[in-house]
């Protein structure tokens, strides 16, 4: 079955290039593209405000709604014409917060990946889509979301950088990545960041497994010696040469996490290539 890739937007300059993205993505892949637009309908009306919220006026505001999203189709679809684009594009305006109605489409239909828009200098959108695009990202229900940048960047994934703790965990999220990487012919550099060198026998046995069960022949290591875990991830993602960095989402803060979500915060604000993230315990199939 084709896979598809899910495009948040909200018509914003962010989004469509996200959505941009997001289809050069698609093109490598042999994957479907579906632009999704979620309007926020309150679920505290008062009687005063009724009238403002009539069927009529939902009707009104979801054809606009759907009229901005066949434009944007259109633009996208019409840039490739020239490359003979074979990637389907395809469309839902639903009610709803963002986190809802995505979670909604991944219940229906096989989603590999979300990709969201981000503002300035890599700062989350909060109000992308009426709703805070953190909170898709704490909620959402296993799928990877990819966060793009609204700065120029190459639309190349040349090389990938995965931040691990070298926790078993983390196998299948490496070869999930490779599937990823494989169309690109990708390098995958993983990455892990400590304020102490790490035992020679621990990344040895962590390599050989990865080295046993992924079956990918661009897979690197590389150690980043930094007590500060935002300065180590921040370097790597402006030193390291890299075209996606990919890292860990979870939701418990405990000490010396370095993927908790503070961490994914941070970093998201400040980075200037797509930011790939995964749920604790997802292991998705590209």
């Amino acid at each position: 079955m084709m896979k598809t890739i899910l495009v948040t937007t909200d018509f914003s300059a962010p989004s469509q290039t996200a959505a941009r993205y997001a289809l050069y993505l698609a093109n490598a892949m042999k994957a479907h593209l579906v632009l999704c637009h979620a309007i926020q309908v309150s679920s505290t009306v008062t009687i005063a405000s009724k009238a403002s919220h009539s069927p009529d006026n939902f009707s009104s505001t979801y054809d606009a709604a759907v009229e901005q999203i066949q434009f944007q189709v259109l633009s996208l679809t019409e840039k490739e014409e020239n490359d003979s684009p074979t990637t389907l594009v395809d469309y839902i305006v639903a009610p709803g917060s963002v986190t809802n109605v995505v979670n909604d489409v991944i219940k229906k239909r096989e989603i590999s990946l979300v990709v969201m828009g981000m503002f300035g200098a890599g700062a989350i959108n909060r109000f992308l889509l009426g709703s805070n695009s953190q909170n898709l990202i704490d909620n959402r229900l296993g799928f990877p979301v990819l966060l793009v940048p609204f700065k120029e960047f190459p639309e190349t994934v040349n090389k990938i950088a995965f931040a691990s703790d070298l926790s078993d965990g983390d196998i299948g999220l490496i070869q999930s990545l490779a599937s990823f990487a494989c169309p690109f012919d990708a390098e995958i550099l993983i990455v892990h960041i400590s304020g102490v060198k790490v035992d020679q026998i621990q990344i040895d046995n962590f390599l050989k497994e990865v080295t046993a069960k992924i079956n990918y022949h661009k897979i690197y290591y590389r150690h980043v010696e930094d007590k500060d875990i935002n300065r180590g991830l921040n370097w790597i993602a402006r030193n390291g040469v890299i075209d996606v960095f990919a890292m860990v989402h979870r939701k418990n803060n405990f000490p010396g996490n370095i993927f908790s979500s503070s961490y994914t915060q941070n970093l998201s604000r400040s980075i200037h290539i797509p930011l790939l993230v995964f749920s604790e315990n997802e292991f998705p199939v590209f």
